[in-house]
C-alpha cells in the first residue's frame, strides 16, 4: 500500500496520521508543494492507494494563488473521479477538497479560530466514529478560512465557532478543518512558526500539551478508521 502526503509548509506533516501508516505497512512518499521547482508525480491519483492533503498558511481564496493550487485541484478532481482512492485533506486541504466539490472558501466572520475546543459528532453512525462513545471530541484550531459543508457530502463534526470541522464523501474522501494529527513535537514548533498568528487570536498555549494528551486518543480511533475502511 502507498501513501503520498502533499505538504504546503515544512512543519505541517502527517503527525499520528503517519505512525498509524507504518503500522499498517504503507510505504510513505512526501511532496513538499511549497518548494520550488518541484512538479507532482504525474497521475498520482492513479499510483497512490491514499493522498494527505496537509495545512499551510496559503489561502485557498487568494487569486493569485490559483495557478499554486491548480495541480492540487487536479488531484481531487482525479481522486473524485475513482472508487477506490482514499484522500484526507486537513485544515488548508480539507479546504481544497471543499472548493473542488463546489464550496466557496472565504475568510471566517467569526475571526481565527486558535487553539483546543471540542468539536460536537454529528452523524455518530459514521464508520470513522466507531469505537468512540462520547458526543464530541477534543480537537485543535489553526485557521482563520472557511466553508460551507459541500453538497452530497455527510457533515461529521462542528464547533461552536465554525460548523464546518469535517464532512466525508462516499467513506473514502474526508475534509477535516480542525487538526486532528498534531503530536507534541509538532505543536512545539507550531507555538514558533505560527506565533504571530497566535497573538492574533489572543490564544495563550501554554496548557497544550496536557491537552494534546486528550486528543490524541480519540484521534487516533479516527485515523484508524478511516485507512481501515473499505470502500
Amino acid at each position: 500500500m502507498r501513501c503520498l502526503v502533499v505538504r504546503f509548509i515544512d512543519c505541517e506533516g502527517p503527525g499520528l496520521i503517519a505512525d498509524i501508516l507504518k503500522e499498517k505497512g504503507y510505504r510513505i512518499t512526501y511532496h513538499n508543494a511549497y518548494q520550488k521547482g518541484l512538479h507532482l508525480i504525474p497521475y498520482s491519483h492513479l499510483n497512490f492507494d491514499l493522498i494527505l492533503l496537509m495545512g499551510g498558511p496559503q489561502s485557498v481564496s487568494d487569486p493569485d494563488l490559483f495557478h499554486f493550487f491548480e495541480p492540487y485541484f487536479d488531484l481531487v478532481e482525479g481522486v473524485l473521479s475513482l472508487k477506490k482512492t482514499k484522500l484526507i485533506g486537513v485544515c488548508l486541504g480539507s479546504q481544497i477538497i471543499a472548493q473542488v466539490m463546489g464550496s466557496q472558501v472565504t475568510k471566517g466572520e467569526q475571526g481565527p479560530e486558535v487553539g483546543f475546543s471540542d468539536c460536537k459528532i454529528l452523524d455518530k453512525s459514521s464508520p470513522v466514529f466507531r469505537g468512540i462513545q462520547s458526543d464530541s471530541i477534543s480537537a485543535f484550531h489553526l485557521h482563520e478560512d472557511t466553508f460551507a459543508i459541500p453538497n452530497g457530502t455527510k457533515h461529521l463534526l462542528s464547533s461552536d465557532k465554525y460548523s464546518s470541522q469535517m464532512f466525508s464523501y462516499e467513506d473514502r474522501v474526508f475534509g477535516i478543518q480542525a487538526h486532528l494529527e498534531p503530536n507534541a513535537d509538532m505543536l512545539n514548533v507550531w507555538k514558533n512558526v505560527h506565533k504571530e498568528f497566535i497573538r492574533t487570536a489572543n490564544v495563550n498555549p501554554q496548557d497544550w500539551l496536557d491537552k494534546l494528551k486528550t486528543m490524541e486518543a480519540t484521534s487516533k480511533v479516527i485515523f484508524r478508521n478511516m485507512i481501515e475502511n473499505e470502500v
